[in-house]
């Protein structure tokens, strides 16, 4: 696992040949974008400006990631701050946290985090962020997801450390 321990914190870091992935895979999506923009249906052409403006963002997103580093989440007494992807939310509270699960949606495996009430974790978050995260809330049902897209570790080892430290760091 790709982490680095101080004191009671852990870092995990994306792997590198999983950020150059995705921004290979979000590059391609946007020259498609671009193709049916140049195409004379308007249909298309509305499809792909969608494309090229959502697959833009992710593609934005993933060259930053492959060119600072920082982790996609931190693990500390605190709770959870998650920066794993574009739809972050950044600090997640032991006390907010009822659940972690690892799940399944549309194709996409990632580890939900059930929270008390999300719309208090998702007001924190900046705005336009907050809006993409909101807009994600139909794929989310309800959770606050984090993605294996980046991560440096398996997913299933991630859940286990969130569950052991949740263990660890909760109050009775």
């Amino acid at each position: 696992m790709t982490d680095m321990h101080i004191s009671d914190e852990i870092l995990i870091y994306p792997a590198r040949w999983r950020v150059l992935v995705n921004v290979v895979l979000y590059g391609a999506f946007v020259f498609t974008g671009f193709a049916l923009i140049a195409t004379p249906d308007q249909i298309s052409r509305l499809v792909g400006s969608a494309a090229v403006v959502f697959f833009g963002l992710l593609l934005t997103y993933a060259v930053l990631r492959l060119l600072l580093r920082a982790p996609s989440l931190v693990i500390n007494e605190q709770g959870i701050t998650d920066n794993a992807s574009l739809t972050s939310v950044g600090l997640i509270a032991w006390d907010e946290i009822t659940g972690i699960a690892r799940k399944k949606n549309y194709l996409v495996h990632h580890i939900a985090i059930t929270v008390r009430d999300r719309d208090t974790v998702v007001m924190r978050v900046p705005l336009p962020r907050r809006w993409l995260v909101e807009m994600m809330d139909i794929i989310a049902q309800g959770n606050i997801n984090i993605t294996p897209g980046f991560l440096g570790s398996q997913l299933d080892e991630v859940e286990r450390l969130l569950i052991q430290r949740r263990e660890h760091f909760e109050k009775p």
